[in-house]
């Protein structure tokens, strides 16, 4: 599975087991980070706490975020643990597979798809989000610290999710 076995120490040993309380299973790329680098780890998870409760951004829109860019990139363990975590909020394969589409549908509001699509457009063609983008979003109701965290975590999520691949074991 990984080219380093995860050895997550007591501390790590005793978040994980709240996290499988919580969430029913701890995913494994997530047992990788906190065996790696458990003050990283804490790091990431105060980022999904952060923005699963974000005042003005669905909590659902940052999974549909995280499973978008990990269906591009075959951030796999991303993409199962997202999809996972949708399905059990109750949205279906065919808003999942929307995502998937090259349109990248989400099954929320207007708003919010145009949030997501700018978002993309960061993560993907940074020279395409302009100033006349950020001013369209504002005009939709969006500040710039709503922005900010959308593109932030883009960018936490391709952090990440490329040194966590780096650790998979390429020979299985």
């Amino acid at each position: 599975m990984f080219i380093i076995t995860p050895q997550p120490n007591r501390e790590m040993q005793v978040l994980l087991k709240a996290i499988k309380t919580k969430l029913g299973h701890v995913p494994p790329h997530w047992e990788l980070f906190a065996s790696i680098n458990p003050t990283r780890f804490k790091m990431f998870l105060d980022e999904i706490n952060y923005l699963t409760a974000h005042p003005n951004i669905e909590k659902d829109f940052f999974a549909f975020l995280r499973y978008a860019i990990a269906i591009d990139n075959d951030f796999n363990y991303c993409a199962r643990f997202n999809r996972q975590l949708l399905l059990a909020s109750g949205y279906t394969l065919e808003d999942l597979y929307a995502i998937e589409d090259t349109d990248k549908s989400v099954p929320l509001d207007e708003k919010h798809q145009s949030l997501f699509d700018a978002a993309l457009t960061a993560a993907y063609e940074p020279e395409n989000f302009t100033a006349e983008t950020i001013a369209s979003l504002h005009r939709i109701g969006w500040s710039d610290a709503d922005i900010f965290d959308v593109i932030g975590h883009v960018a936490f999520l391709f952090k990440v999710a490329r040194i966590l691949k780096a650790y998979i074991d390429k020979a299985v």
